[in-house]
């Protein structure tokens, strides 16, 4: 058995950085954006509101969806790799999300209470129970597990469940506020949001399983065929909704009604996504040794890093400046870009000098053990 190591630069799918690097670029505008308090929407401008529609249409939900499916991808590429070097994976996967499960809970706590760390963490650890599971099995249990949150939404008030009112008016700091927050989100989103991302995680497995990403890289014309369905059911979806809305939502209130509003939004959702992924995948070329667009790349390769620099850098600048529930859509999407042009610069900069992010070296310690982390790490920044 050969000692377990992380996966080597040089054998990295740039393609996957590039996607990680947008998701987490969008994950940002989403967070500035909607997450730090908006004023009241009579108080909005002309430019407000197109950037308020802009973001509905483009963003939300768009780039947690990829966020979730590379994080199912990228735990079974581990699997993978340690099965194939000997390994019994189940320990290594059980120090990994313990970690991101402790981090998560200290982000959520003290800085940003909408956190995915910790249900990607306490989901993971699911995902052991699919490891060798047939293919059809992962995609039944996805299939299932989209609509769990539309069925609970619906049967909730039948069975005179009431679910927790969201937060308003609350008094105290801002610890105080924040969990507040956090323990609402964590009232509801097990039903109502986490059934998803599980769903996510095991389409990830699946493409994992199948080298979807490696074929799609190798393979332009069968990235651009699948870019021209996801992009043509993400229009028609967008299209369809578009029009109950002109309605004024008078489809019905009943379970299939609301079935299928919720399947056509998941449909436009997933297929927006996907074509994100497949657009990047052609942009960054099959040429493992010329990839294109390296400062996307290097975002992505320090995903976690900047992840938790957004609410590092943003919720400061709100407690000093006293900006909270005063943040415009505009004054968000300035925001977003600001930090996020930070982020571009100080990834590009951090990787022409160190392998991974600082982070990063943290997660791979936790998960490998010092020495093994530091075997396996090279001595010059990686490509």
């Amino acid at each position: 058995m050969s000692t377990p190591r992380p996966i080597p630069a040089k054998e990295r799918l740039h393609a996957l950085d590039a996607i990680r690097g947008v998701a987490i670029l969008g994950v940002l505008a989403a967070y500035t954006v909607w997450s730090l308090g908006n004023p009241p929407e009579s108080t909005w401008s002309a430019a407000d509101r197109l950037v308020e529609r802009g973001m509905s249409v483009f963003v939300d939900n768009k780039f947690l969806t990829l966020f979730a499916f590379l994080f199912g991808l990228g735990v079974t590429q581990q699997w993978q790799r340690w099965t194939a070097a000997g390994a019994d994976p189940r320990p290594l996967h059980l120090r990994r999300m313990g970690f991101l499960l402790g981090t998560g809970l200290l982000h959520a706590v003290f800085l940003r209470n909408g956190d995915i760390l910790v249900p990607y963490a306490l989901l993971a650890l699911a995902l052991p129970a699919f490891r060798r599971a047939p293919d059809w099995v992962l995609a039944l249990a996805a299939a299932i597990l989209v609509f769990v949150p539309t069925l609970a939404a619906w049967g909730a008030p039948r069975l005179g469940i009431v679910w927790p009112a969201r937060p308003a008016g609350i008094e105290g700091g801002y610890l105080h506020q924040n969990v507040t927050w956090l323990l609402y989100w964590y009232t509801t989103l097990p039903l109502l949001g986490w059934p998803r991302l599980m769903a996510l995680m095991l389409a990830g497995t699946l493409a994992g399983r199948a080298r979807l990403v490696e074929r799609l890289v190798a393979d332009g014309g069968l990235t651009r065929r699948c870019m021209a369905v996801s992009f043509s059911i993400a229009v028609v979806a967008r299209i369809l909704l578009d029009q109950v809305a002109d309605r004024g939502g008078r489809i019905g209130t009943g379970m299939l009604d609301t079935v299928l509003l919720d399947s056509l939004t998941q449909a436009g959702v997933w297929a927006l996504s996907a074509t994100y992924a497949l657009a990047l995948i052609r942009a960054v070329g099959p040429d493992p040794a010329a990839p294109r667009l390296g400062p996307l790349r290097a975002v992505g390769r320090m995903a976690f890093t900047n992840y938790l620099t957004q609410a590092l850098i943003a919720v400061p600048l709100c407690l000093a400046f006293g900006p909270f529930d005063r943040i415009s859509p505009t004054r968000g999407l300035m925001l977003a870009i600001g930090i996020g042009a930070l982020q571009v610069a100080f990834s590009h900069w951090w990787l022409t000098r160190r392998a991974m992010g600082p982070f990063e070296r943290l997660w791979r310690a936790a998960t490998y053990g010092g020495a093994a982390a530091r075997a396996s790490d090279p001595a010059t920044p990686a490509a």
